[in-house]
């Protein structure tokens, strides 16, 4: 597992969290994969872009916070 792959991960866990959101919901709203949101959020595997930006909605944020307010996706910089 990247570092990168790890750290965004657990921010999509803290942005989860933080809105009160169950995962399954979070998928839900997302429209991906419960555990595909899962595997990310375990920092196995990268979301496409497009899925990011739909989590980044469903949390009321922007996906540069899954970055740590830096611009980074391109499948998490080939660590997908």
């Amino acid at each position: 597992m990247s570092e990168v792959l790890a750290s965004v991960g657990e921010r999509l866990i803290s942005h989860r969290t933080m809105c009160g959101i169950a995962l399954e919901a979070a998928a839900a709203e997302a429209r991906i994969d419960a555990e595909r949101l899962a595997e990310a959020e375990a920092g196995e595997t990268a979301l496409e872009e497009a899925e990011l930006h739909r989590l980044a909605a469903a949390y009321g944020t922007d996906v540069t916070a899954f970055f740590g307010g830096r611009i980074t996706p391109l499948s998490y910089l080939a660590g997908a």
